[in-house]
Parts: structure tokens; C-alpha cells; sequence
């Protein structure tokens, strides 16, 4: 008998002991057009929601994909990091008070989860090798975010164990986007989940940091939900099924979708539920599959859109803004479908989590939460901003799925990026937004008008930088430091890329990369090589300097100055075959003598010198360039290119005008660039200089401040 007919077996007995309201629908999973994982999740879980806890049995089914036999598994175990102050997440947290992403539970508000029983589908308990483990060192020796289960026998290539758990968890207070509000519950990372077993290396199965997030394999999921039946309920996935016990007053859901690789949900009672279609047909036109296609070299029909069923989840005072949000949500499915491919799931939800709970702006596969502010401003970007990052994230870090643990950027980075290139397009620039305890400050501070990307390279280029992009999360100096590299950083290089090779050659970059790596786990390595491979250059320094390091890029314009080239020269000369000195007395007769003949003055000839300079440690490699464009008084414009590898470079311009000012980087390629303000330099004195700098100083300001407020 085949592996499905023994599983088909097996999970027939198992239905046997569970009450009929938690069995499964016979509908088969939605599933996207990949293989299918090695890795399957049955889940029952019965909310209690006046006790706050959580009751659930598990059954997983893992497949070992390596070529070495595994003896046992790791699991996260994540709502641990909020059952005391000893977990690695709050320890870490109570270091850093500044740009905390959740503060320490109240009394009577911690959460946990216990691991009641484990073993075998046969029987086999597995509860006594069951034990805690610190992966990430001895410095967290109470965290019990990871366990450890020892199995009877090594598990060889190629074959499947099948696990069957029970858990019961306390529900916490909303903290790292997890948890109750009053009578408002959002489940995240709510269940025992294994790590990813990579050959080699073992289990990768970090524990819970303050500055760190996931990563899991991709799996198919079947979760029953019972919650009170007054609760509405959204959940990753498609619902294909609801059984309501009336005796009872509870509902059980059912929710499957086939390869993501991790499953939220929430209930609330007073929550309204929308659902609204993205229709390709109508969102499309015609123009934009083909401007696409031939962007990407690609027939139409490769970059045409299926229909997607959305779903929102709105607080009744949010109402007014349900248009705004599925405005925003259809944006993102568009120009995230044309860009890097079609959304291969039928659903995708969308929460409105309640008012500073912490929920807000978390992305799950086919599920995310958006953000609103108390009373949005129409000329502020809020909640599109948030839906559209969100949603984002059901492309890099969803079905681009990179370890957010070791490599943030290729998640939080690129989808920093794509966020500001889909607003953009969508929406045109947009205000800079302040924010007091959820309050819009726009009608009070009219702020200059921006583009994302300006947001990020601002609040990139302002933070102190510690740490390399590619620091591990929870390694970085602080929560500051994470932020303003594997967003704002990260993003600012991207778009330097782009600038640097060209929108056409990009769009095939990220489009190439996204399609090639979706349903697996790539690493910088990975991107590089599609960066190369399609561009035909080699950037491995832009990323080994740039991104693997931490020294300033900084090109600019150290002086620049015009003097006039006398006709004549003093010493000696050859004129018509005779030796001749001039002298000051003989180039002055001459000169009287030429002025009295009409013509015979030679028009002035000035020398340009314009010195440049590395301030910086970081180096352009390969065949990049910086580019000057130097002005002159009579509106003509020369430019040439340095290699920029020298601390400095004196270049020469010889012409009949002088000098009217000096640039570098006059296309504004070099986005990571630290200090614009030395890169254009003119001749008309200091005032021009001194506005140029308070300029940038109060740009600077006003976006450092901006990236601040994002934490609080």
C-alpha cells in the first residue's frame, strides 16, 4: 500500500475519536500550481474565549527531504516568549526601551503554550525525550521558545514520519501582533511548528527574538476553528466548511490552502466581514499587459492576472474606510501580479485589527492585518500604505520565502521597495505623515509632498549604522539599527540598482528572481546571481561593499574654480623662426596693439579645475562610474565620469566660458549616497551653499523623525 493510502488510513482512525463538529470538509485544498511539500498540517483548536485559552490537537506529517538520516525534530514553541521575563523576546525587549516592537505582559495578562502530548501515529509516546533547547547560545537559558524530540529511530531520506500533538495555550494580552484585545482575539504563531531541516547544518530553529520574525517550510494546512458561534471569524486559507452545534453555541470552521507555510486567524464578535472580488478583466486594460510583456520580454499571455476573492474584516468605526482598503488591496494585487507574477491563491484576507493593540501591519500567507489611524487624513497614505506592505509580503517573505531570521532584508527590503514602487504608481507621491497616539498632525504640519523611496533613504542614511544589512536580526545594535537597514537601507540599494542598470533590465531582475525562487528559500547568493545573469555585469562588489559592509558612501565636489588663460605667456618663445622673450612690458604692447584692430583679439580662453572627493570608505568596483556634469556661464554643459577609487581627482576643463557650478551624480543614480549636500558646488558665493545645506538638514530632520514615530 502507497504512503496515501496509508495516510488516508490512519487519519480515518484518528477522526474516529474526535467529535464530529472538528472533522474535516472532503473538499480537496485550493492549491497553487507548485509541487506538493514534504510537510502537511491537520489541526483542531477550540477557543475558550472568557478564559482566554486556547485547546488544540495537531497531526503532522513530515517528509525528510535531505540525504541524511534526521533523529529528531525541533519545534518552535513561540507564545513561551511571553510566559515570563526570562524568554530571549522580553528579555531583550526590557534592553531596549527605544524602538520596542512589545513591552512585557501585565499580571494576569502573560500567554504560553504546553506541549500536553506528543508521540508516533503509532502510539509511540514521545514525551519523555521531549525537552527545551537554546539554539541561539547559553545567554537566554530560560527561553523555551524551541524544544527538542528525540525520535525512536533516525528518520532516513526520503521517508515520512507522522506526529500527533496536543497543546493547550493561554491566550496573551496583544504583544508582537499576537493575542486579545477586550473581547478581540488575533492567533499568530499559535501552534508547534518545526523548523526547517537544511543538510548540513540540522535544524534551523532559532529562538524568538525581540527583532526577529520566522521562517518554515511550505505545507499544506487543514485548521477547524471552534469559537462561540456569535464570533466572526477570518482566517488564512479558504473556508470550506462551517457546523454549527446549536446546543452548544459554538461553530466550527474549516480552513485549508495548500503551500504556505504558516497560518493565522482572529475572531471577533463585533467585527463587520465584506467580501469583494478582484476582477482582472475589469482591473487590467490591455495597454498594461502589453507595456508589461514588453517590459519584461515576456507574451501577454504569461503576465495576464487570474481573479482573487477578497475578503475584509473591518472594526464598525472603521467602516468609512472600506472602500479605501480595497481600493488600496486591489492596487497591490495588480501591479505585485503584473511585476513578479500572478497571486497563485484563490483568497486573500485582510484585517482591520482594533485601534493600538499591537496587531496592526503583520503579514501571513493569504492573511494579513492592516493599520488605520484614529481619523485618516485623505491626503495621508494611511491604511493604503500598510495593506499594500502587507499584502507585499505575500510575495517576499510568502511564496518568496527567506529565512527572516538570518536575512530580513531579502523580505523587509524588497518589499520596502515594491510598497513604494506600487504607491507610486497607484497614488502619485505622497504627504509625509505625523502621528500623535494615532492622530493624523497633516492638517497642522503641511509637509513637502515625497516618494517613498526618499523616506527610505532618508531615514537609512540618518540612523548610525552599527551593522552590516546583512547582520542577523536579533544581532543588530538595536531596533533602530534593524529598521532603518533591512527596510529603509535595504530598499534605498534596490533602488539604486534600478537607477543604476535601468527599468528594463530590473524588471526582468526582480521578475526573474521571484519566479525562479517561488516555494523556496533563497539566500543573497541566490539574488546576486539573477542580478548578474540577467544584467551581464558583475555587481558582486556592490553587494560586498554595500551591503555586506558598514562604511559610508560618500562622493562629492571639494572645489571648483574658473581662471582666465592669458593669450601670451612670459620666457621664451619661437615667433617665425626667431627666438623672442616676452616680457610683462612686451606681452602688454602687444596686447594694446591687438585691441586697436578690430578682430585681431583672440577671444578669452578659461581653465575649469574641479576637484573631487572620496569622502567615504566605501568604493565604487567594476564598471561603475561617477558622473560630474560641470555648467558654464554661457548655458553649455560638459561631463565626464571617475572611477572614484582615488581619495580625490583634479579634472580640467579648458572653453571660451567660465565655470557656473559642478555636480556629481547628476542623475541622482547613487540614492545610498551620505551627504548630498557636497555633491554640486557653484561659484556664486556662500548664500546658494548655506540654503543648499539647511535644505537638506531640514529634510533630513523631518524624515528621521518620521522613521521615529513609526516605532512608537
Amino acid at each position: 500500500m502507497n504512503a496515501r493510502s496509508v495516510f488516508a488510513r490512519l487519519l480515518a482512525i484518528a477522526f474516529l475519536v474526535l467529535p464530529a463538529a472538528a472533522r474535516p470538509a472532503q473538499d480537496p485544498p485550493p492549491a497553487p500550481s507548485a509541487a506538493a511539500p514534504g510537510l502537511s498540517y491537520e489541526i483542531w483548536v477550540e477557543l475558550d474565549a472568557a478564559g482566554k485559552t486556547l485547546l488544540g490537537k495537531e497531526e503532522i506529517v513530515w517528509t525528510n527531504a535531505s540525504p541524511e538520516a534526521v533523529p529528531d525534530m525541533l519545534f518552535h514553541l513561540y507564545w513561551n516568549a511571553f510566559k515570563n521575563e526570562d524568554s530571549a523576546f522580553l528579555r531583550e525587549a526590557a534592553a531596549e526601551s527605544l524602538f520596542s516592537r512589545g513591552a512585557a505582559p501585565k499580571d494576569g495578562e502573560w500567554g504560553w503554550i504546553d506541549v500536553t502530548d506528543i508521540r508516533l501515529a503509532d502510539g509511540t509516546d514521545l514525551k519523555p525525550g521531549f525537552h527545551y533547547v537554546t539554539p541561539d547560545g547559553p545567554e537566554h537559558p530560560g527561553d523555551e521558545t524551541v524544544a527538542r524530540v528525540l525520535f525512536p529511530a533516525p528518520v532516513r531520506p526520503g521517508e515520512s514520519v507522522r506526529l500527533r500533538l496536543e497543546f493547550r495555550s493561554k491566550v496573551p494580552r496583544t504583544v508582537a501582533r499576537s493575542g486579545y484585545y477586550k473581547d478581540s482575539f488575533f492567533i499568530a504563531q499559535w501552534y508547534p511548528k518545526p523548523g526547517v531541516y537544511e543538510a548540513g547544518r540540522g535544524w534551523n530553529c532559532h529562538a524568538y527574538h525581540q527583532n526577529s520574525e520566522f521562517y518554515a517550510d511550505f505545507a499544506d494546512f487543514a485548521v477547524h476553528i471552534t469559537v462561540p458561534s456569535r464570533f466572526v471569524v477570518g482566517s488564512s486559507g479558504k473556508q470550506t466548511e462551517a457546523r454549527v452545534d446549536e446546543a452548544a453555541g459554538r461553530t466550527t470552521y474549516t480552513y485549508r490552502q495548500a503551500m504556505v507555510h504558516d497560518f493565522a486567524w482572529m475572531a471577533d464578535p463585533r467585527y463587520l466581514k465584506i467580501e469583494r472580488d478582484f476582477v482582472a478583466d475589469r482591473e487590467v486594460t490591455a495597454a498594461e499587459y502589453a507595456e508589461t510583456a514588453a517590459l519584461l520580454g515576456l507574451p501577454v499571455e504569461e503576465v495576464r492576472l487570474p481573479d482573487v476573492r477578497m475578503t475584509l474584516l473591518i472594526a464598525p468605526e472603521h467602516k468609512a474606510q472600506i472602500e479605501r482598503h480595497f481600493k488600496a488591496l486591489r492596487a497591490a494585487i495588480k501591479y505585485y501580479g503584473l511585476w513578479y507574477g500572478p497571486y497563485p491563491y484563490e483568497t486573500v484576507t485582510m484585517v482591520d485589527p482594533p485601534f493600538r493593540t499591537g496587531s496592526g501591519g503583520m503579514e501571513y500567507p493569504t492573511l494579513f492585518t492592516a493599520g488605520t489611524n484614529v481619523a485618516p487624513s485623505p491626503n495621508v497614505l494611511s491604511p493604503e500604505g500598510v495593506i499594500v506592505h502587507e499584502f507585499g509580503h505575500g510575495y517576499w517573505y510568502g511564496l518568496v520565502a527567506t529565512n527572516e531570521f538570518e536575512a530580513a532584508w531579502l523580505d523587509e527590503g524588497f518589499n520596502t521597495y515594491s510598497t513604494g514602487r506600487v504607491l507610486a504608481r497607484a497614488y502619485g507621491p505622497g504627504a509625509l505623515s505625523f502621528r500623535f497616539k494615532g492622530w493624523s498632525l497633516d492638517r497642522l504640519l503641511r509637509l513637502p509632498k515625497t516618494f517613498d523611496f526618499e523616506l527610505n533613504r532618508a531615514a537609512a542614511i540618518n540612523t548610525v549604522r552599527y551593522d552590516p544589512v546583512t547582520a542577523w536580526s536579533w544581532k543588530f545594535y538595536n531596533g533602530g539599527s534593524y529598521g532603518a537597514n533591512v527596510y529603509m537601507r535595504a530598499s534605498t540599494l534596490l533602488e539604486t540598482l534600478e537607477r543604476l542598470l535601468g527599468e528594463p533590465a530590473w524588471s526582468r531582475i526582480m521578475r526573474t528572481y521571484h519566479t525562479r525562487f517561488r516555494y523556496r528559500h533563497p539566500v543573497k547568493d541566490d539574488f546576486v546571481a539573477v542580478v548578474n545573469e540577467v544584467s551581464g555585469r558583475d555587481l558582486a562588489w556592490f553587494f560586498d561593499r554595500l551591503l555586506e559592509g558598514t562604511e559610508a558612501f560618500d562622493y562629492g565636489v571639494a572645489s571648483v574654480s574658473s581662471v582666465e588663460v592669458p593669450v601670451r605667456s612670459r620666457g621664451v618663445h619661437d615667433v617665425d623662426g626667431a627666438r623672442v622673450e616676452m616680457t610683462d612690458r612686451k606681452i602688454a604692447e602687444l596686447d594694446d596693439a591687438a585691441a586697436k584692430e578690430p578682430g585681431k583679439a583672440a577671444p578669452p580662453t578659461y581653465r575649469t579645475t574641479v576637484v573631487l572627493r572620496r569622502y567615504g570608505e566605501a568604493r565604487l568596483g567594476g564598471d561603475a562610474r561617477v558622473e560630474l556634469a560641470v555648467r558654464f556661464k554661457d548655458g553649455s554643459t560638459e561631463t565626464r565620469t571617475w572611477d572614484g577609487q582615488a581619495r580625490w581627482a583634479r579634472l580640467e576643463f579648458i572653453g571660451p566660458a567660465r565655470v557656473e557650478s559642478a555636480q556629481v551624480d547628476p542623475a541622482g543614480t547613487w540614492l545610498i549616497d551620505e551627504n548630498t549636500a557636497n555633491n554640486s558646488r557653484g561659484v556664486d558665493g556662500l548664500r546658494r551653499n548655506v540654503v543648499k545645506l539647511m535644505s537638506q538638514a531640514v529634510f533630513a530632520l523631518q524624515n528621521l523623525l518620521q522613521f521615529a514615530a513609526s516605532w512608537i
